[in-house]
């Protein structure tokens, strides 16, 4: 396994003709894979696929990636990671699905100074972003990577809880207005947002969301 990771001329020569795990994939695990990528481009988040990555632990399962910065040297890798679904189970504990990584302090710093990237105050996220069902949680995913990408902070849940779990987070984190998203919002393309210190709410269509926030005409 870390033959084929190796970086080393007389490794790559070794392990020219071996293998790729990306092409022996059970189908259970090519489906993950597929649906991994389908999420990213929905997202529009750009990929490289690279065959040759693998991890040096045996309790990564499915995906693994890396984070590669450029301009900071040969040492460019800012982050490594996967998923290790049966980790904790092996522990002593629940089967409980798991994702991590492993970062590079020094690197992230280097990354951030050379991109003139502050690290921020911390914050209440703007808007937390609920949802209910697989239609309204695609929807949700892609409003909040387009409003990160504008540079505002939100939030959205993660861990498949209930909507009132979803709700109590929300104000755990404190932000500043919600919106619930399901199945009849997304049908009708109307959703409410509720001011979270006035407890005051609107109605607005769906698609009407990121750009009255970006534009702060919540």
């Amino acid at each position: 396994m870390r033959l084929i990771d190796c970086k080393q001329e007389k490794c790559s020569i070794i392990s020219k003709e071996a293998p790729m795990l990306l092409d022996n994939l059970c189908d259970s695990c090519k489906n993950h894979f597929d649906n991994v990528l389908k999420g990213l481009d929905e997202m529009y988040i750009p990929y490289i696929i690279n065959k040759r990555i693998v991890r040096g632990l045996d309790y990564y399962v499915r995906t693994v990636f890396e984070f590669i910065s450029e301009g900071i040297g040969a040492q460019d890798t800012v982050c490594a990671g996967g998923r290790y679904d049966g980790l904790v189970e092996q522990l002593g504990g629940t089967d409980t699905p798991g994702i991590g990584f492993a970062l590079g302090l020094e690197r992230l710093v280097n990354t951030m100074e050379k991109s003139n990237i502050m690290v921020p105050n911390e914050k209440r996220p703007i808007i937390f972003i609920a949802y209910v069902g697989e239609k309204a949680y695609k929807i949700a995913r892609k409003m909040v990577n387009e409003l990160r990408v504008n540079g505002i902070y939100c939030e959205i849940d993660i861990n498949e809880r209930s909507l009132k779990a979803q709700l109590k987070f929300a104000d755990k984190k404190n932000a500043l207005y919600n919106v619930v998203l399901g199945e009849n919002e997304i049908d009708t393309n109307k959703a409410v947002i509720k001011n979270m210190m006035t407890q005051e709410t609107k109605e607005v269509s769906v698609d009407s969301i990121v750009k009255r926030i970006i534009e702060k005409k919540i």
